[in-house]
């Protein structure tokens, strides 16, 4: 059965979140025709251009069929104020869960998932409610700083899904959100068939713990300084060490649960893998991964595989156009985050069935230049956009055809993958920013 059935059944349910749940005022949605919940809420993902009141006719025309409705953008922004983010947080997380029930459609690294947490920043409209709604420091010249959020997310790198996310104030640091991001998670997939992948500002023994805790599997690579004494005492590039958890530092975690771990453990025992650089450099890993049989290459391997996440930044900000955020309070800008994500989703995976029916069918490869091909993502997006309402509809039927349609285009229109150069010393990417405080530095 194909992940597209699986996503058909979610977006088919949208209407189950149209509900009193998600509404923050309970006088609204009461008597208002043109406007109820359910177009409101089909709105916010459907928004492409996100700041012209031509969009809001466009969509008119779409829900009703009516172009010239007496509607303003200002009304539709006046009734997203009611509307509740956790809306679009719950349906993607239903997404997710419906298809990681079904592993066998997914890849696997040895047959365990690899996930990549990371964060970025991500320039927000530059009014003084969105710096007062997300506490940003007045006393800076905002005529050269933008406002700016940070963004978190932890995603499947294998199959490109993004499996958690947040926007936050810029002053909430990447390991909170790491730790945030391993409890959200828990409930979706199976951390113990997981391995996350973690750059070096994740060197940190609370996260490690945390994620032993869930029986679950890390792979991070560690600053020149963390646990210096004890690796300059290695004499193999793969080693275990062993580093104690004293009852000052246990008593430095805020998770209760987290610290009654880290007393009946007493020592965090972690391999160390250090692998050496073409440049001559050396570069070190830590993973709670103690079976022989996965190498010191095939740690090399996973950890590349965190390239994805960056790659994942670059289609949110440059494909779905993620920072054209189209309102001034927080609200505005969290739904569409959080539909951003849903539809990153849905168009992940009609690419994945598209791409498994190009493994399937193609059988003359020679005269192609490349080995292997798959689905355009960009075109993937402006389809799922373009389509979005009648992939919401409950009519199955129509559903089906909208479908068909979608992965037919997507077949004509492949591009090649071309293979990756394997190091982990890559380059900062600029993906476009205006500002350069929102240029983060990876490799």
């Amino acid at each position: 059965m194909s992940l597209c059935s699986y996503l058909l059944e979610n977006m088919g349910n949208f209407n189950n979140y149209v509900c009193d749940k998600y509404i923050l005022d309970d006088n609204k949605f009461v008597r208002n025709r043109k406007l109820p919940q359910e177009c409101i809420m089909k709105y916010i993902p459907w928004n492409r251009g996100r700041t012209t009141a031509l969009e809001a006719l466009y969509f008119m025309e779409e829900y009703w069929g009516v172009f010239d409705m007496d509607i303003s953008k200002q009304a539709i922004s006046q009734r997203r104020m009611i509307i509740d983010p956790q809306a679009y947080i719950d349906i993607n997380n239903d997404l997710i869960k419906s298809i990681y029930k079904r592993p066998e459609e997914l890849k696997t690294f040895k047959g365990y998932y690899l996930t990549a947490m990371d964060g970025s920043i991500f320039d927000l409209p530059n009014y003084p409610t969105i710096r007062e709604d997300f506490a940003i420091d007045e006393n800076i010249d905002h005529s050269y700083h933008t406002a700016t959020a940070r963004v978190s997310t932890m995603v499947d790198v294998l199959n490109e899904f993004i499996l958690s996310s947040s926007i936050t104030n810029r002053k909430v640091g990447e390991l909170k959100h790491a730790l945030n991001h391993i409890d959200d998670v828990k409930s979706k997939i199976k951390l113990r068939k997981t391995i996350i992948i973690c750059d070096r500002a994740y060197g940190s023994k609370e996260l490690m713990l945390k994620i032993m805790k869930q029986h679950s599997h890390f792979v991070i690579r560690l600053k020149k300084s963390a646990f210096k004494e004890k690796r300059a005492k290695m004499t193999k590039n793969d080693e275990i060490i062993w580093i104690p958890l004293d009852e000052a530092y246990i008593k430095t975690l805020e998770d209760k649960k987290l610290q009654k771990f880290a007393t009946k453990k007493e020592i965090l025992r972690l391999r160390i893998i250090n692998i050496q650089l073409p440049t001559g450099e050396t570069e070190t890993l830590a993973t709670n991964l103690y079976d022989e049989s996965m190498t010191i290459e095939d740690f090399k391997e996973i950890y590349n595989k965190r390239w994805t996440i960056e790659t994942n930044y670059d289609k949110l900000k440059n494909k779905l156009q993620t920072e054209n955020f189209s309102g001034r309070r927080k609200i505005i800008i969290e739904q569409d985050f959080y539909s951003d994500i849903y539809v990153f989703n849905i168009a992940t995976t009609v690419k994945h069935d598209v791409n498994q029916e190009i493994k399937e069918k193609r059988k003359n490869k020679n005269k192609y230049k490349y080995k292997d091909y798959q689905a355009n993502f960009n075109i993937a997006i402006g389809l799922v956009k373009k389509e979005l309402l009648n992939l919401l509809t409950p009519d199955k039927e129509k559903q089906q055809q909208t479908s068909m349609k979608i992965i037919k285009i997507l077949q004509k229109h492949l591009i090649p993958i071309k293979e990756e150069t394997k190091t982990t010393n890559r380059e900062p990417v600029d993906y476009g920013h205006k500002f350069t405080d929102n240029n983060k530095r990876s490799f």
